[in-house]
């Protein structure tokens, strides 16, 4: 395939995947993940640092969104359009990256189009966090150590590119280190092959010292965040809220990857269970066909086929035992970044099938099942029916009278609230997270949560206003606020959220008697 032909599909398989990610951008209402993202970019860039500290994640991510947000502005669809952005560089780079792995344009463009028509990777670009700049980084990183290896004479300038792209990485989402410890196992492995195992050879290797380099380069840009790192380690491991890793959790995630669902898989029936535990047999059974199979001699790309196992794989193996023998930490969305390695699996095998015509027929059967997965998962969500604090914040800024005050019953839904509040009705300051303790654990927005956004029973006990608003969640395990006497409750509406751990949003007006 000429140069000119690929660059034209790329531009194309870019801006579909970017139309999908677009459309519909801000018809979900902002979930409490986001509201943090939101929240924070708001402080001083000092103070935003200091309160990302108190969380458990890096901050590299909420520095470029605050640099975006600052030129861009801080809405909804601004703050979404960027994860879309960075979805899009995701797509171009699994172009380059495929392409290079395995010698042929036709892989990375196929890889490209898979990646675009995926439901698991479509819902983490339409959500204002950290997940599409992290898949980015992930496969610029191993771009460049593919690059960095196969460059003869070796090039130090390829490596301190890498030593650059991990700390970077490294320094979006924590889970990137699994990642990296899958990178840095395929050199080791790579350098014992490449030697046959002689130490001796291993240290006089050009290779060798300029590997150590790049990491000493990561290291040094990511060594000032590593106190702050081992703190926050500290704190997930004394309160964190992912629930104990379980006997579906692995094959739940490799359904969800593959067939994407709201909800949880069937795990009752023969055929339910079979269906569930397919995705994740398929997957296996990929990585290791993909790892023992090279149909072309003359141009290898075994290295590129493990390094793309291993990237898969590692993350996963990390996670369990992590998981198994210390706090559990898995959780789906945070393999969107071993995702797209499962991915490039897929198209590099697919594109290995002999005879062509046998492997034209199964791409375009795999393009038509991806696009039908996601077209289904969409239509599973029914986001136009579920609202949620979107509709809920609507309800109450419509309808308030400036003297009635905002009340909101749970951190889960207050950020959501306060974003809509400030960005959409121009209300900064009104809502208020009723709480008795104003002492947030980490995980429920204690690092964002501002003394001037708390109000306790006080409120209930004065005399004005003689009405007022309080908003609710069942999502996140929450209660609603029941006032005391005096106050009655004269309306309600509720109103569904998407996902059903974010139960529905209960708006209520009371009147004192």
């Amino acid at each position: 395939m000429k140069k000119i032909t690929a660059v034209w599909l790329l531009a194309f398989i870019i801006l579909v995947g970017i139309g999908l990610r677009s459309w519909e951008l801000t018809a979900r209402s902002l979930w409490f993940d986001e509201a943090f993202s939101w929240r924070l970019i708001q402080f001083p860039w000092a103070t935003m640092i200091e309160r990302a500290a108190a969380d458990v994640h890096p901050p590299l991510y909420y520095i470029v969104l605050k640099t975006w947000g600052t030129i861009f502005g801080t809405s909804l669809f601004a703050l979404r359009f960027f994860s879309v952005l960075a979805a899009g560089a995701t797509l171009a780079l699994a172009y380059l990256f495929t392409a290079y792995a395995f010698r042929t344009r036709a892989a990375g463009l196929l890889a490209a189009a898979l990646l675009a028509l995926a439901g698991f990777q479509i819902q983490f670009a339409q959500e204002a966090r950290m997940y599409t700049l992290g898949t980015a980084l992930a496969l610029l990183s191993s771009w460049l150590l593919l690059h960095a290896l196969r460059a003869r004479p070796e090039r130090l300038s390829w490596w301190l590119g890498y030593g650059v792209a991990t700390a970077a990485f490294a320094g979006i989402h924590y889970y990137a280190l699994f990642s990296i410890a899958a990178q840095v196992l395929f050199i080791i492995v790579y350098l014992c092959i490449a030697t046959r195992g002689r130490i001796g050879e291993i240290l006089q290797w050009r290779l060798t010292w300029y590997t150590g380099l790049a990491g000493i380069v990561s290291l040094s840009l990511y060594a000032i965040w590593i106190p702050t790192f081992l703190r926050q380690n500290a704190q997930v491991q004394d309160a964190y809220w992912i629930p104990k890793i379980g006997g579906w959790s692995i094959p739940d995630t490799a359904y969800r990857m593959l067939m994407p669902t709201p909800g949880i898989p069937p795990h009752q029936g023969a055929l339910a269970i079979t269906v569930a535990l397919l995705p994740l047999a398929a997957v296996l059974l990929g990585w290791l066909l993909l790892g023992l199979t090279d149909r072309n001699p003359q141009r290898r790309s075994r290295d590129a086929s493990w390094l793309v196992v291993l990237s898969g794989l590692i993350p996963f193996l990390c996670s369990i035992g992590v998981s198994l023998f210390t706090q559990s930490l898995y959780q789906d969305r945070f393999f969107v970044f071993a995702h797209v390695y499962i991915i490039i699996g897929l198209a590099a095998l697919l594109w290995r099938v002999r005879p062509r015509p046998l492997a034209l027929g199964l791409i375009i059967v795999t393009l038509a099942g991806f696009g039908a997965a996601t077209y289904l998962f969409w239509q599973e969500l029914n986001i136009t029916a579920r609202p949620g604090a979107h509709a809920a914040a609507r309800a109450v800024f419509s309808e308030r009278q400036e003297s009635e005050a905002v009340v909101v019953s749970s951190p889960f839904v207050f950020f959501a609230i306060d974003h809509y509040a400030q960005e959409e009705f121009m209300s900064r300051g009104v809502p208020k997270l009723y709480t008795e303790d104003s002492n947030l654990l980490h995980f429920a927005g204690g690092p964002i949560l501002k003394e001037e956004d708390i109000v306790g029973p006080v409120v209930f006990q004065a005399a004005d206003p003689s009405s007022l608003w309080v908003v609710d969640t069942t999502g996140f395990g929450g209660v609603p606020l029941v006032l005391p006497s005096p106050w009655v409750k004269v309306s309600q509406q509720n109103f569904l959220e998407v996902f059903g751990y974010q139960g529905e949003v209960i708006v209520s007006r009371y009147r004192r008697q």
